[in-house]
């Protein structure tokens, strides 16, 4: 942001040297380490935080500086506009999602013509160039107030009538410097009876710009939404000072007040009269709100105490209006503030002012408070789960942990169980992603290859907790399950118990499992939700999983060898059929259990209601012959048929 000095000078009287002014502003937040020359004028290239819109105007920062010496700012005057004579009219069909507020008004009558000096000179010290009296008006009520404007020839209206509306995408404008453009889906766009004439928050059309022969314009001041003209902007590679200013959020007060005050500027410059009533389109009312401040909780905050008198002279210089009641001081918070919310924004207001430096060195006091610590990832385990799964086949994928909302709905999970940022520099991303597996499902969507295997360890919220997660598509279950039962093997976690149910709708109901040790849910695996495949347009079977780190390590344990036998062990295969919501964790145990002489059991395959279990039979005293082992498959299915209702396939 560009402030010239002499400008500032218009609104306050700047009592510091100006290297000790620069100093003060970076101190308190405002970032003033370069004074350039431009043209002849000393400038200020100061720094603009997003959370401070009211920065990105000479009057603001003219507040802040107050605020540092104690005094008032001189506002400028703005004269009443006197009453419509003619009835110009303009018909409009407004998208309140894309446009929160319009404010506009018609002059009739204005001559184009070259800017006086004094107006010229301000253009330039913010490095632009001037081009005439209205359109270099509308720049200069943007550099002042901070709200952005826009003129339209009045008469290159088509129809008189305006309609905003996002673009489909592919639509083609050009811009009033002659430039065109292909625009993106969902930018801001106002359209006459026939064309674009405007890409909203951005740059004007050249259709409807204003022209040396231009007698009535249309002037606006807009309230646009801020995502929506980030995105635009990113797409297109095309920023202005407007654009930056919609970012970060104007002030959503202050439409009607810009407008009067370049109406008069206008007036002035370029003669005409008003031909039409003020037009504010708006939704609900912007109006300033009451803050509390209590005077104790500030000194117990900042641990130093403040006289009642220093607080209200720092918020009064800050045009926060404060009224005190006793202990407890009530600011007005005009709405250009909209990053005042709660009581510890004004503490953080009167800090900054007072100054950091005038507190005193102190150590901290009193008991720190007792409570779990949050699991700390461990990065010995994430070693070994990614060389385990990066030996099983799979790729390692990073993706953001950010999601929009029609990925968590597509997910089948509800979006009100999930943080949603509060401004998302997209609507892409919203939320803070509660699992690993949607954002996996979408890689492995983009990801054109036949058989894709990909990981991911990385945190989920709200909990905070780390997660491995891995996506399969285009193989057999018995190759993705080889993964799982290698991380368990290889962490040395036995008496697991895989309870063929889980609660989370993004698995399938009738091919998916819980896994457990004791009462500690490790984590989930299952083929993937056909409604979930077909929400992400993915026409292959997905299979996934999902394990937590913290219960991976809690349950880990030091394997325990044994003397390796010397007889050969026997593997087989058995498939059994189930009636639906058996639990195949007990049936395995229950399988083990059959004999002494079974020494693993483990399952390999899942096909519809058909579950394939690979047994291996061993004796450390001989090497088990036919019948022996017919007579051990028989006990298991004796004992499946008879407790589990189970028939062998």
């Amino acid at each position: 942001m560009l402030v010239p000095i002499s400008w500032l000078k218009d609104y306050i009287e700047i009592k510091l040297p100006l290297k000790d002014l620069m100093w003060r502003l970076t101190e308190i937040g405002l970032t003033s380490e370069k004074l350039e020359k431009i043209n002849g004028e000393e400038v200020l290239d100061i720094e603009v935080t997003a959370n401070r819109p009211d920065w990105m105007s000479i009057l603001g920062v003219a507040y802040e500086i107050a605020a540092i010496q104690g005094d008032k700012v001189k506002e400028p005057q703005i004269k009443k506009l006197a009453k419509s004579k003619k009835t110009f009219e303009i018909k409009v069909k407004n998208n309140f999602q894309a446009i929160e507020r319009w404010s506009a008004i018609i002059i009739s009558g204005i001559e184009i013509k070259p800017s006086p000096e004094w107006l010229q000179k301000r253009i330039l010290s913010v490095g632009l160039r001037p081009i005439n009296n209205v359109v270099d008006i509308t720049n200069f009520v943007m550099f002042e107030m901070g709200m952005p404007m826009h003129a339209f020839d009045y008469d290159e209206i088509k129809g008189h009538e305006m309609t905003f509306m996002l673009s489909q995408g592919g639509e083609e404008f050009t811009s009033v410097d002659e430039l065109p453009y292909k625009l993106p889906k969902d930018a801001i766009i106002i359209k006459d009876k026939e064309r674009i004439i405007d890409l909203a928050g951005i740059k004007g059309g050249l259709n409807s710009g204003i022209k040396a022969n231009t007698k009535n314009i249309l002037l606006h001041s807009t309230i646009n939404n801020p995502v929506l003209i980030r995105r635009t902007s990113i797409a297109l590679g095309l920023r202005s000072d407007a654009s930056a200013i919609y970012e970060r959020g104007p002030d959503k007060g202050g439409t009607i007040k810009a407008i009067k005050r370049a109406t008069n500027l206008i007036l002035e410059t370029a003669g005409g009269e008003v031909a039409s009533d003020l037009i504010d389109l708006k939704q609900k009312e912007f109006k300033p709100y009451p803050l509390d401040l209590n005077l104790k909780r500030l000194n117990e905050v900042l641990g130093v105490e403040i006289k009642k008198e220093k607080v209200i002279k720092i918020l009064s210089s800050l045009n926060l209006n404060p009224k005190a009641k006793g202990e407890k001081i009530t600011c007005i918070i005009p709405t250009k503030r909209s990053d005042l919310k709660i009581e510890e924004d004004l503490i953080e207001e009167v800090a900054r002012i007072y100054g950091y430096n005038n507190f005193p060195l102190t150590l901290p006091e009193g008991k720190v408070k007792e409570e779990k610590i949050a699991y700390f990832k461990d990065d010995k385990i994430e070693k070994r789960l990614r060389e385990i799964m990066i030996a099983s086949g799979y790729s390692e994928t990073m993706n953001y942990s950010l999601i929009s909302e029609k990925i968590i709905k597509d997910s089948l999970s509800d979006p009100e169980k999930h943080i949603k940022i509060k401004n998302p520099v997209s609507l892409d991303y919203q939320y803070l992603r509660s699992s690993l597996i949607p954002s996996l499902i979408l890689a492995a969507k983009l990801n054109t290859d036949k058989t894709v295997k990909l990981f991911e360890i990385d945190k989920v919220f709200p909990d905070e907790k780390y997660k491995v997660s891995a996506i399969g598509k285009g193989i057999e279950f018995r190759e993705f399950k080889g993964a799982i039962d290698l991380i368990l093997e290889k962490l040395g976690i036995e008496n697991y118990e895989t309870i063929f149910e889980v609660e989370n709708q993004i698995f399938h109901p009738a091919k998916s499992g819980t896994i457990k040790v004791k009462e500690s849910n490790i984590g989930y695996f299952g083929e993937i939700n056909p409604q979930v495949r077909e929400n992400f347009a993915v026409k292959e079977i997905l299979w996934a999983f999902e394990l937590d780190l913290e219960a991976l390590k809690n349950s880990s344990k030091i394997r325990t060898f044994f003397p390796v036998s010397s007889y050969p062990p026997q593997i087989e295969d058995l498939t059994f059929v189930f009636p639906p919501k058996t639990k195949i964790g007990e049936v395995i145990e229950s399988i083990r259990k059959t004999s002494d002489l079974i020494r693993n059991v483990e399952l390999k395959d899942i096909y519809q209601d058909a579950f394939t279990f690979r047994i291996t039979y061993q004796s450390n005293k001989k090497t088990l012959n036919d019948a022996e082992i017919a007579s051990l498959r028989e006990k298991i299915i004796e004992e499946i048929k008879k407790k589990y209702a189970g028939s062998v396939k």
